[in-house]
Order: structure tokens, then C-alpha cells, then sequence
């Protein structure tokens, strides 16, 4: 709940500080995007009203979109012009955020930097400037330029997430795995401190047993460490704040593990992300009995975790406080005195004045109260909570996939396999499925194969036990799912292949997807309707080449692009073998093949933010200018755009986008995004279940026309989508009751 007394200092203040604000009216014509700094509001903001600049670490945490949502809705409300960057992991991104902001004429800059001590020449500039410097939640290192921390209370962070596993742990040898964050964020190192501080005790007595850190194994005997010390267990236990690399980690870990170094395990996990990504990992691990495994932010899908039983506890860290606490310590500097300190943290310079908030560890026991009743949560947000409210116990890794209370064998109707947890496309597709099959009454598991074709067999091949009679999968690869497919028909269960084609099998029963064909032309057609004269710089990107439908969407760019390109209007930049083909306006699949494989982005954000780059370093000047770029999915719309932005030789750019993400609608509102396919997952979630349902009476679903899968032609069912931007965002996205107004600023 917002701070009432500050709300209203802030708009006093207003009214002294900041000249009237005019209200800034985005427009509907098609938007070109110029890359000062790598982000731009709907309309360009006066230089002399910006007072306060924000730079976050990425944008594909939930843990800063909330943060993000907190600061606009605060600031907004109190009249304050804001201007919020995200550096997407690159502190060379988070260095030219600060730039550009330190140019728009701000007074306040409040920066969580990605690498502390890197974001010193940051606040260097800053201070320079004559600009006050907030480090926020993670102090920036080696510079005197720091004026004000606020922060939660990271050493009890640590400390809490570690007393829970104590707490837990009866007898001696219990297998203890440890991960940490990035060794680039001090905050790491202070989590860390503050869990060994708890565990090390523990260790030294035998209560646990470290079995993934040699580091560890060989300081256990000492309380405290020096930050040297700790650096060496971080160096081998870090999860880089990701959780593909916790993922990662966590299967070299257990690879390695014999099966005595598993059983009932304790998992001390840095954070929600990398804790669902261990959890997720751990759970498949047929010598892992139990499990209990920490976590912090209190993320959406980790309290989600919680009430079904996969994550044990997270530490919930109020953002509504913490950023009540930055606009405090911004209202003060902005008036020329001294925010109010309960502390200071030595950054290696100068002890900063420091502000610290509470924290509090949540699980089932308490979420409800902590998380519900507080206002933080709506309880509309999550399934299952009422019967979450039990007492916290181990996760049993042979049911942690399953919901609360798990489903006997021949109650389950339907089962649904997901390729990942991880974007949201995938779980507004989960909530729908839940909502509708729910509402209908009937029995349904929805599980996640996190990009990984073994899990996705594992976890068919676990609903294949239960009984279901209907699977609905979306595979990550379509001819590996083949075996999965053929599983099923073996056990007398139907095939639904849901959004992808499964290939190269006789048993997919049916497909519900969209129209994928269309997909790509309307984004090529986007970009063909944009373009002007000839010898426009021309960018591809797909997504996965184990993906069917990133063929699919990409032979419906080139139908339309390839007459384009053949007459000059556009020139490839980053494909040879595009290049080579310019001439033909129908591909075989070896051809796509070709192409895909060398602008491929495999569906991965950093994938296609590393892609990007490096194709932009390899340009010229002359490649940059006034660009086109193909983006199949708004994930990667989002990363790519983000990297041409920063990049000085490019003008403007046009980007096309793929399922109407929030995120990306943000992007489209503030003109870093040029337009979306909109895929209305409600529509595809209807057909999969109308579809289910005739299956399930012996009866055939309706068929609108067929797809030929390497094996045979699959009935299947096509959903029409539509192309997104300025223009029609509200009637499209708004009024048809997709998204809520209040989902979004500067609508």
C-alpha cells in the first residue's frame, strides 16, 4: 500500500520543483525508433522536466518489472517525470543508460548496478554532473561518488535462508548443495556472508555435508570469511543470477553426485529464478528422495511454487518500502538536505549513509498473511492457495511436479507439457488452460519441460502413469517428440500438438494452432510497408531450428520479403546464405535450414542479444543508418531492440515482435517496440479443449485443414492473428478485454 505522507510531500513539492508537465500524447502512426541510449518514451521528454533517472539491471527478472511498476505508479502519481532504463545484464548498456540520462538534465540518478564495481565511472559522471547518486538494493564499489544507499537487509537475507534449512535438518550427514549469485553484484557476496555465518556451524558439526563447492568443503571449519574467501566458493558455486546457468550447474552438480550424495537434500538457492530452475532439476533426479530448497523476492511464479509444493520458502523483499525509501532519499537531495540514515556500508572508499529495510521468510505456513492480506498479492493471482496453506514440508522429487495435492492415477483426464516456465507466452497459455479446464470441471497437470527434450519425455511419460487420456504437448523439438507422441498412441491416450507440429510420427491425433504461415507475413509485411526507396539495411532473425514453426513463420516472411529484396528495396546484412538465395521466392526446407542457421536466436533472450551484436560489430556504418529487422517473438524483439538502440550508427530502427507480451506492449506504447503478431491464446486454448473433449467421447474434432508432418497430414485447427502496433493497440489488446488498462503506462 502506498505511503500516503509521502505521496502527498511528493506533490508539494511538485509544485516548487518541477516546472508544470505537459501530458504527453503518444501518436498512432507507425513508429520509427531513435536509439539515444537505447530507450524512448512515446514522446520525447522536455530536457528541463526529467528530474529523476533509473537504471535496472534487466527487464527479464520479474523481480525488476515490479520494481519498475512500483517506481512508475509513486513517481506518476506525484507528478514527477521519470525516465527508467534497463541495461539487460551489459554494463557497457548500463554506462550509456547513465549517459543519456545524465544529458536529459536529471538531478537524482537512481541506479542498481549490474557489476558494482563497474558502475563506479558511473556515478563518477554523475557526480561530475552535479548529480546525486542512489545505489539501489546493491551498492556500487570503489568511488566517494555514492551519496545515498537503500537497500534491503541483504546479511539477513542470506541468514534467513539458511536458518530455515537449520531448522529442518535432523540428524547428521545431510546433503547440503550451495549456489550463489553473480560474482560481479556485491549483494552476492553479502547474501552469502550472511547464510555461512548461519550454516557454517552446521557444517563444521557434520548437521550437513557440502557436496558441489571443494571450496566450501575446505573453509568449513571457519565462521568467518574473508571476501577473497568467499570469492573462491562463489567462483564455483554461481548461478550469474540466471537460470539457465543455475540449470546448468545444477545437472553437472548431480551428474557428478554418486547416489549417496543425494537422498533427502538441502538446496541453498540465491533467488526465486535460479530456485525454480534447481528445484525443476532436482525434481527429475531419480535419486533424489526430497528436497528443500530457499529462495528470495517472492516472485509470482515461486509463490505459485509454494502453494503446489515445489519451492519450499522464499524471502520476501517489500519493493512498496524500498521504493518509498529511494523517493524519500530523491526528495531530500533534490531539496539539499540529508536523507535520513539508519546505518552506513563501506563500499571500499567511504562508508555510504544507508537506509535498510526488513525482509521476512514466507512459506505455506505464512504466505497467505505475508503475502495475500498484506496487499501485495491479489489472491486471484495464484491456484491452489487454500490448500497451500498447510504446514511446509520437503518436496518429494518424484511429485514435485505435480499440483498440492497430488492427483490419483485415473482422476486425470488431460495432461499438458509446456516448453517453458520462463516466458511469459507460456504462462498466460498455462493460466488459461487452468481457468478453462477448472471451470469445466475437469482434472488437469500442466508441467514444464524448461527447454529440455529429456524432461519433456520424462514428464509425458510421468502424466502416461497417471492415467490421462488426452495429452496436449507444445514440444520444444518437434522430431524428438516424436517418441513421446508414440508413447502415448501406445497407451491409448490421444495427441493433441499444441502451437508446434510434432514431426515424423503417425501419432498426433490432431493440431491446434495458429496461423503460422501468417505470422510471418504480417510481420514482413510490416516492414515492406514501412520501407522507402532502396537499399534499406535489412536484419533476420528466427527462432529455434528444432522448432517446426520457426520454419513455418520464417517461410511466411520470405514470401513476402523475398520480391523486396530481389528488387533492391532491401539489402541482408547478416545472412551470406539469404544473401545467395535473394533471387529465389520459394525455399526448400534445406535452404531455410541454411539461413535459420546462421540467424538463428533459438527462442533465448541472451541468445539474441548476443547474436545482435555481434552482427552489428561486424557492420559498417553504412550497414546501420535507418534499419529493418526481423524479430520472430517479442522476447527477442525485446533483446535485439535493445542492442541496435545503444548502437551510434544506427538511426532509427523498425522491429517486428511476435505475442503481444506485456513486456512488448510496454515497448510498443514507448516506442521501443514497432508492432507484435497479437496470437489470442484464449482462442487456441478453446480449441485445444473443444478439441480434448471430442476425443475424450470417441467423437472427431472439426478440422479446418491438415499439416503434413514427415509422416502423415495431421488434422488441425488454424486461429487467425493479428498485427499489433500504436495504432490499434487499444482496440485490439484493451477493449476486447485481453489486458487491463492498468496493466500498462502511457496508454
Amino acid at each position: 500500500m502506498r505511503n500516503k505522507g509521502v505521496i502527498a510531500l511528493l506533490v508539494l513539492l511538485t509544485s516548487t520543483i518541477l516546472a508544470a508537465c505537459s501530458t504527453q500524447t503518444p501518436t498512432n502512426a507507425p513508429t520509427t525508433l531513435p536509439t539515444s541510449g537505447g530507450t524512448i518514451p512515446a514522446t520525447p521528454q522536455p530536457t528541463s522536466t526529467l528530474s529523476v533517472g533509473i537504471v535496472l539491471p534487466t527487464k527479464d527478472e520479474p523481480r525488476w518489472i515490479q520494481d519498475e511498476a512500483r517506481f512508475k505508479e509513486a513517481l506518476t502519481t506525484a507528478g514527477y517525470q521519470v525516465e527508467i532504463l534497463f541495461s539487460q545484464g551489459d554494463s557497457a548498456r548500463e554506462k550509456a543508460n547513465v549517459e543519456s540520462l545524465l544529458t536529459k538534465g536529471i538531478k537524482v540518478l537512481i541506479i542498481c548496478p549490474q557489476d558494482g564495481t563497474a558502475a563506479a565511472a558511473s556515478a563518477d559522471a554523475a557526480r561530475a554532473a552535479g548529480v546525486k547518486v542512489i545505489s539501489y538494493d546493491r551498492l556500487i564499489r570503489e568511488t566517494p561518488a555514492v551519496d545515498y544507499y537503500v537497500t534491503f537487509d541483504s546479511l539477513a537475507v542470506g541468514a534467513q535462508q539458511a536458518k530455515y534449512l537449520v531448522e529442518k535438518a535432523t540428524g547428521t550427514g545431510n546433503p547440503l548443495y550451495l549456489y550463489a549469485g553473480a560474482a560481479s553484484d556485491n549483494n552476492a557476496f553479502i547474501f552469502f556472508e550472511g547464510a555461512w555465518e548461519v550454516l557454517q556451524p552446521k557444517i563444521a558439526d557434520g548437521t550437513f555435508v557440502v557436496k558441489n563447492s571443494s571450496e566450501a568443503v575446505a573453509l568449513k571449519n571457519k565462521p568467518k570469511l574473508t571476501r577473497e574467501e568467499q570469492a573462491t566458493i562463489i567462483g564455483q558455486i554461481t548461478t550469474n543470477w540466471d537460470f539457465n546457468t543455475a540449470k546448468t550447474l545444477a545437472e553437472s552438480n548431480l551428474t557428478a553426485a554418486t547416489a549417496a550424495d543425494k537422498g533427502n537434500v538441502f538446496i541453498l538457492a540465491p533467488n526465486d529464478g535460479t530456485a525454480r530452475a534447481i528445484a525443476d532439476t532436482f525434481a527429475t533426479d531419480k535419486d533424489v528422495k526430497t528436497y528443500l530448497v530457499t529462495g528470495q523476492d517472492a516472485e509470482k511464479a515461486s509463490v505459485q511454487y509454494i502453494i503446489d509444493g515445489k519451492q519450499s520458502m522464499t524471502v520476501f523483499k517489500d519493493v512498496r518500502t524500498l521504493v518509498t525509501d529511494a523517493i524519500n532519499a530523491s526528495i531530500a537531495l533534490l531539496k539539499g538536505t540529508t536523507p535520513t540514515a539508519s546505518g552506513a556500508y563501506n563500499n571500499g572508499k567511504v562508508d555510504v549513509p544507508a537506509v535498510q529495510s526488513p525482509v521476512l521468510t514466507v512459506d505455506k505456513v505464512n504466505l497467505q498473511a505475508s503475502l495475500i492480506d498484506s496487499g501485495y498479492y491479489k489472491a486471484t493471482d495464484f491456484t491452489g492457495l487454500a490448500a497451500g496453506a498447510a504446514a511446509a514440508t520437503p518436496v518429494t522429487a518424484t511429485t514435485a511436479t505435480t499440483e498440492t495435492t497430488p492427483l490419483a492415477p485415473g482422476t486425470l483426464s488431460v495432461g499438458i507439457v509446456l516448453p517453458t516456465k520462463d516466458e511469459p507466452r507460456w504462462i498466460q497459455d498455462e493460466t488459461r488452460f487452468k481457468e478453462a479446464l477448472t471451470a469445466a470441471g475437469y482434472q488437469v497437470e500442466i508441467l514444464f519441460s524448461q527447454g529440455d527434450s529429456a524432461r519433456e519425455k520424462a514428464n509425458v511419460e510421468s502424466l502416461l502413469t497417471k492415467g490421462i487420456k488426452v495429452l496436449i504437448i507444445c514440444p520444444q523439438d518437434g522430431t524428438a517428440a516424436a517418441a513421446s507422441a508414440d508413447a502415448a498412441r501406445a497407451a491409448g491416450v490421444k495427441v493433441i500438438s499444441y502451437d508446434r507440429l510434432i514431426r515424423e510420427t503417425a501419432a498426433v491425433d490432431y493440431y491446434v494452432t495458429f496461423d503460422s504461415l501468417a505470422v510471418g507475413a504480417q510481420q514482413a509485411q510490416y516492414l515492406v510497408d514501412n520501407a522507402k526507396g532502396t537499399g534499406n539495411p535489412l536484419y533476420l532473425y528466427a527462432g529455434a531450428a528444432s522448432d517446426n514453426n520457426a520454419f513455418i513463420f520464417f517461410e511466411g516472411a520470405w514470401e513476402v520479403l523475398q520480391p523486396k529484396i530481389a528488387d533492391g528495396t532491401f539489402v541482408i546484412k547478416n545472412s551470406s546464405e539469404a544473401v545467395a538465395l535473394k533471387g529465389k521466392a520459394k525455399l526448400t526446407r534445406d535452404e531455410q535450414a541454411k539461413i535459420i542457421g546462421q540467424v538463428t536466436t533459438n527462442w533465448d533472450f541472451n541468445t539474441a542479444k548476443t547474436l545482435a551484436e555481434s552482427n552489428l560489430t561486424a557492420a559498417t556504418k553504412a550497414d546501420k543508418g535507418n534499419v529493418f529487422i526481423l524479430a520472430p517473438n517479442d522476447g527477442t524483439a525485446r533483446a535485439i531492440a535493445d542492442t541496435f538502440a545503444t548502437d551510434k550508427d544506427v538511426k532509427t530502427y523498425l522491429v517486428t515482435g511476435q505475442d503481444a507480451e506485456k513486456a512488448s506492449v510496454q515497448y510498443i506504447i514507448d516506442g521501443k517496440q514497432s508492432m507484435t503478431v497479437f496470437k489470442d491464446v484464449r482462442t487456441l486454448v478453446n480449441d485445444a479443449i473443444t478439441a480434448s473433449i471430442a476425443l475424450l467421447k470417441g467423437t472427431t474434432p472439426t478440422a479446418s485443414g491438415a499439416y503434413n508432418n514427415g509422416k502423415v497430414d495431421v488434422p488441425a485447427v488454424q486461429s487467425p492473428v493479428i498485427t499489433v502496433s500504436k495504432a490499434n493497440l487499444k482496440a485490439s489488446l484493451i477493449d476486447s478485454g485481453y489486458y487491463q488498462a492498468s496493466d500498462f503506462t502511457g496508454l
